[in-house]
């Protein structure tokens, strides 16, 4: 189908954990479905699960937030507004809070940018 963007979803994969091989997990998943990978096929993976897989969550210190947790992860700060750092991370992102992701995760606890 030229032109067309069709969406598949790997499902059953299950929560990811430190250590896991995320690799194997997503091939064993799309084995167990009618539908295959194929080549020209792109694979979507989101930063949080490679987070997970390499063990990447950390503590944020109740007194403290994440700003210090930003500004470890930053290189360069480029902009300051209320609770919002806009930074350059050590890949070259400029994104908001260094890509520190704090939804979805345990209370007290945030996703940083795998490595």
């Amino acid at each position: 189908m030229s032109g067309s963007l069709i969406i598949i979803p790997v499902t059953g994969i299950g929560e990811i954990g430190p250590g896991d091989d995320l690799a194997a997990m997503i091939a064993e998943a799309t084995r167990r479905t009618e539908e295959s990978l194929l080549d020209g096929d792109v694979l979507v993976v989101t930063q949080k699960v490679v987070s997970k897989a390499e063990d990447r969550l950390v503590d944020v210190d109740p007194k403290v937030g994440h700003k210090p947790l930003v500004e470890r992860e930053s290189v360069r700060i480029l902009r300051r507004r209320g609770d919002l750092i806009i930074s350059e991370t050590e890949h070259g992102f400029v994104c908001a809070n260094a890509g520190i992701d704090l939804s979805n995760v345990e209370a007290g606890r945030a996703a940083l940018l795998p490595s």
